[in-house]
């Protein structure tokens, strides 16, 4: 028990932080953070010790923050149209729904896709680290990656 103190202590930071970036919202993402520690705790005996502790950890954010999107098709509140850094209700409302579209898009990602570009775009972890976790060459990862951005700057296109 002492050493999974020392994982959270040494990751919570790092994971909040990721599920920030997907989320958007620092009540949210503290959340997920804790579900994401408590389901560790459950299932630290599924962990591979082979030293991404906290490619795992991410791995069990992302499947948080997708179930809870799939679960949830919340609006956005009226009290978050009002002006953030200068810009009017119709400015940040257009940022805002733009950012729900990508996120949209990378849910509807492949699998593999989609979890390649949560892990190195919001979890910054390097590609050759997600490759190894599937099983798959660095190559992969960057093939892999470079499509999804393709995909998604396609359907972003059709956003606009």
């Amino acid at each position: 028990m002492d050493d999974f103190a020392a994982v959270c202590q040494m990751y919570y930071q790092k994971v909040y932080r990721f599920l920030l970036s997907l989320s958007g919202d620092p009540r949210r993402a503290e959340d997920l953070t804790q579900e994401v520690f408590y389901r560790a705790l459950l299932h630290i005996g599924q962990y591979r010790d082979d030293g991404h502790m906290f490619t795992w950890l991410c791995t069990i954010g992302k499947n948080c923050w997708i179930s809870e999107c799939r679960k949830e098709k919340k609006q956005v509140p009226l009290e978050q149209w009002n002006a953030v850094d200068g810009k009017g209700p119709e400015e940040t409302l257009a940022e805002r729904e733009r950012a729900r579209a990508l996120r949209r898009a990378i849910l509807d990602l492949p699998e593999d896709s989609r979890d390649v570009v949560i892990l190195h775009v919001y979890g910054g972890v390097p590609l050759r680290e997600i490759a190894a976790q599937k099983g798959k060459s660095e190559s992969w990862g960057k093939v892999t990656y470079y499509r999804a951005k393709q995909t998604l700057r396609q359907r972003m296109e059709e956003f606009r």
